[in-house]
Formats: structure tokens, sequence, C-alpha cells
């Protein structure tokens, strides 16, 4: 064997024992890759399952609020639930504690949740008694868009109207009870009696029992009796925005109840919401029917004689909306027809209302996009685009449209401490849930 020989074969075994240090030096890296891997997947997992322990700490927790005894919540229940310790779940799982903090419709839930390997993770929640609400503000007997009024003889408005359109009375046999607010550049408050005081660029041919608010003296005042004081060369009233409610917030809370095919006619004594109903709503005469949660219309909304809609009495002092809105085509759909002696009633609290919504833009006086005829009760009326038509003998809380038209013997009766502490709400109070966002954060301890 030459030294050649001898050379490459030394050479070529060093080559081999690199190589296999190499191929061991990988595996060994590999096997710890896969064993940190593994111990990472499995804190993970951990911490994941350590989050689901406390999220069914925050769940029991509002059972446990809602519940009526205290059986499986530690003895205590409802608004005295303090939360739990060491409950544990079984098999193997873990378990979590749970504290309350707060007020009677307002609290934090401080749920932590401990897998058996002993890691944790905290969750703080918010609690509440109260439902999700609407904002919606109704602050006059009737109010109008700049489509404005018109009050036919011997209905009477039992409060304030604001326009910002002109306000014509058919002669002063037309009542108003309250102030009277034009708030429109050369605006006409026109042959009304009106009890308190008026406000107008033009106030003509009306009694007025208060003082006059006006522009020019004579021509502005023309025709008109004044009891109280006069005061020409008043600036003109600053329009007021008129009520504004939210439609997602309505057909969302809606929705939740699932869905019903149109045209649907509720059976006699049957409950209705929360409810989503894909066409018109056709209620039959002498049909009452309870309202259980918000009833999105999507289509239009027609009732028969002698009907009825009560508000569930879980309600208590909260209200909620009846809305009609195909959002599609409000053209033709979203009207609401409530025809002779509907009844239409809250909770049984004063403060508790049943909200009626068009958003149809119909102006027409015979066929109006939310009609009230004669003998209905009192609720709250709100035609967003269109005319709201009150005619002989229709009774009602509060008016507000674009445009408003009240018939001969119509009446309206706004009590400003019914309405100004209402609130418009998607289900009833004193049911507890998880806070308006349901927003809940995860703290590492």
């Amino acid at each position: 064997m030459t030294i050649y020989d001898q050379d490459q074969r030394g050479f070529a075994l060093v080559t081999t024992t690199v190589i296999i240090a190499i191929l061991l030096l990988t595996g060994i890296s590999l096997m710890n890759y896969a064993m940190s891997f593994r111990r990472a997947g499995k804190s993970v997992q951990d911490e994941f399952n350590a989050v689901q322990l406390a999220e069914a700490g925050v769940q029991k927790a509002i059972f446990c609020l809602n519940a009526t005894e205290g059986t499986n919540c530690g003895g205590t229940f409802g608004t005295d639930y303090a939360g739990e310790t060491d409950v544990d779940l079984g098999t193997g799982t873990g378990t979590f504690t749970t504290t309350l903090a707060g007020m009677s419709t307002l609290k934090t839930v401080t749920a932590v949740g401990t897998t058996p390997s002993g890691v944790s993770k905290t969750i703080l929640a918010e609690v509440s008694a109260e439902p999700d609400s609407d904002d919606a503000a109704f602050g006059f007997a009737l109010q109008s868009g700049n489509g404005g009024a018109h009050i036919d003889n011997l209905a009477t408005i039992d409060g304030t109207i604001y326009s910002n359109g002109s306000v014509i009375c058919q002669s002063p046999a037309a009542i108003i009870d309250g102030d009277a607010y034009v708030a429109v550049a050369d605006g006409l408050i026109d042959k009304c009696t009106v009890n308190y005081d008026a406000h107008a660029d033009r106030i003509l041919d009306a009694a007025v029992i208060g003082d006059a608010y006006y522009d020019t003296d004579p021509a502005d005042i023309a025709g008109s009796t004044v009891t109280g004081l006069k005061y020409p060369g008043s600036a003109t009233p600053l329009s007021e925005e008129m009520p504004e409610v939210d439609l997602a917030f309505w057909h969302e809370a809606a929705l939740e109840g699932g869905t019903l095919p149109g045209p649907y006619s509720p059976a006699d004594g049957s409950s209705l919401g929360p409810k989503k109903i894909e066409g018109d709503l056709i209620m039959d005469n002498n049909i009452d029917i309870t309202i259980t949660g918000p009833v999105w219309v999507e289509g239009n909304i027609l009732t028969g004689n002698g009907c009825s809609f009560t508000l569930d009495s879980s309600f208590g002092r909260y209200s909620t909306a009846i809305l009609a809105d195909k959002p599609d085509d409000i053209t033709n759909y979203g009207k609401i027809d409530v025809s002779n002696g509907t009844g239409i009633y809250g909770s049984g609290d004063t403060r508790s209302h049943l909200l009626f919504i068009s958003t149809n833009t119909s102006v027409s006086t015979t066929s109006p996009a939310l009609g009230v005829a004669n003998n209905a009760a009192g609720a709250v009326f709100l035609a967003l685009n269109g005319m709201l038509k009150l005619s002989n003998n229709a009774g009602a809380k509060s008016l507000s449209a674009h445009a408003l038209y009240v018939s001969n013997g119509a009446t309206v009766n706004y009590v400003e401490s019914d309405l100004a502490d209402a609130s418009f709400a998607n289900s009833p109070g004193g049911v507890w849930r998880l806070g308006a966002g349901g927003w809940r954060q995860v703290l590492t301890p």
C-alpha cells in the first residue's frame, strides 16, 4: 500500500467521523427542538385551558345572578351572589374562583381559572342588569320636520308643538294647550289657539293667551289677539333636531329572536318578539297580543278594529319598539296603519311605552306613512321620512314626523314626566348579561 493510499483512507475515515458527528448533533438538536416545541405547545394549551376555566366562571356568575335559589351557586344567588372558590369542573380539567363587586345593576366579575398543572389566567368582565337601549328622546307633544303641521278643528294638543315648518290650523277651534314654535325663516302660525306662548316670524289670525314672539309689527301679528305681551323683532326660533332612532340597533335586537315569514297574522292571546317578520304584519279584528321584545316588520303593519298591543309586564319601566322598515324600498313599504279602536299599552309603569316607527316616505294625507285612526289608545309614534296622520278621536302620547296632520277631535296628551325618563330597550330590565360590548380583559398573573 502506498503512502498515497494510506492518506486517502485516513481522509475518508476523518470525513466519515465528521459526518456521523454532524448527524448526531443534528439529531440531538431536532430532539431538543421537538421537546421544546412540545413543551411550548403544552404551555399554550394550559394557558388556553385556564382562560376557558375563567370563562366558565363568568358564565356561572351570570347564571347565579339570574338564579332564584342558591342550591347550585354555593348558597347565595341573585344580587346577593358574591362568587365561589375553587369550583372543580371534574375530569381533571381544573378549577375556577370568582368574586363580584359593584352596584345593584352593574357588577364586575373577577374570574380566575387554574389548570391541574398550576397555570392560572384571570378575566375581568362587566355584567349588567340594565338592557341595551336606544337613546331616542321625545321632548314635545308634537314635533315636525320641514313638512310642518296641520291641525283641524276641535283637535287638542295637550303640550308643546315644535315644528321646523309652518303650523296651520283650520280655525281657532284647534287648541294647542302649550307653547307653539315654528323654527324656520318666514314661518307661520296660522289660525291656532295657543294657550301659552307663540313663537314664529309670523302669527296670523290666531288667539294667543300667553305672549307672542314675532318679526314685524303689525304685519306679522295681523288678525291675532294676544292676551299677554307682544315681542316684535324677535329672532326666529332655533331649529330642534328631530328624534333619532338607531335602526341598526332595532334590526339586530329583533333578529336575536329569529325570523317569521310574512304576511304574518298572530293569533289572539299570543306573544310576539323579539322577532323579524319578512313581510307584512296583519292584525285581524279583535286580536290582542303581548309584545315580549322588539319587532321589525320588513313590510307594512295593518291592524283591524278592536286590536291591542301590550308590552309584557317584565319590561317594568322600560319601553320597546315596533318598526316597519324595508331598507331597500321605503317608498312602497314601511307603512303603519293603526285602525279603529286599537289599544296600545306599556308594561303598566307610566314610563313604559310602545314606540311605533315608520320609515316610509309618503306625505299623502289619504295614504300617510303612519296613520292612527279613531279611538286608538295612547302610544308614541314616529314617522321618520313621511306624513303622520292622527285621525278623528284618536289619541297618542307623542307624535314626531317629517310632516304632521291632526284631524278633527284627535288628542295628544303629552306627560313630560312619563317621557323624559323613557328608555327604549331591546329586552326587559333585571336580567343579568354581559355589559354593552361584552368586553373582557384577560390578565396575566
